[in-house]
């Protein structure tokens, strides 16, 4: 089973996410603030906890803005290469651009306004190698 960790502060974002994630049979770990990842990157970093197969985050956490876990996942060598799915509402050109520029960018960023949750889902099984897209998928639904 593949873990991921979602960094949301939203409850219903994360009712929805985590039902979802689980459904397509994901073990799902939950970071509600930028503190709670950035404490969970030192125990990946120690060993004490399993480091995750996909972070999906939000940037504008209750906390502050998520660019400083994004930051501390991509400048580590123990997490850089866990890739990192921005699921936001943030959109900031200026922000993507100075991200790209200081390799720290998201391997994935998309607009939770443009995107279903099952696109959202679609995305991260491509990238994880999990079930293909197609008709012969089989449907989850949420209750």
């Amino acid at each position: 089973m593949k873990k991921v960790i979602v960094v949301e502060s939203d409850p219903e974002q994360i009712r929805l996410y985590r039902q979802l994630f689980q459904k397509a049979a994901f073990d799902v770990e939950l970071a509600r603030t930028k503190e709670e990842m950035l404490e969970e990157l030192r125990q990946i970093r120690t060993g004490d906890s399993p480091k995750p197969d996909l972070v999906v985050m939000d940037f504008m956490l209750a906390d502050g803005h998520g660019a400083e876990v994004l930051k501390a996942i991509k400048k580590s060598h123990f997490t850089r290469d866990i890739p990192v799915f921005a699921l936001t509402n943030y959109q900031n050109h200026e922000f993507e651009a100075e991200a790209r520029r200081l390799r720290i960018a998201p391997d994935k960023y998309m607009i939770k306004a443009h995107h279903t949750p099952a696109e959202v889902l679609g995305e991260m099984e491509r990238c994880l190698g999990q079930r293909p897209p197609g008709p012969n998928r089989p449907r989850i639904r949420l209750s």
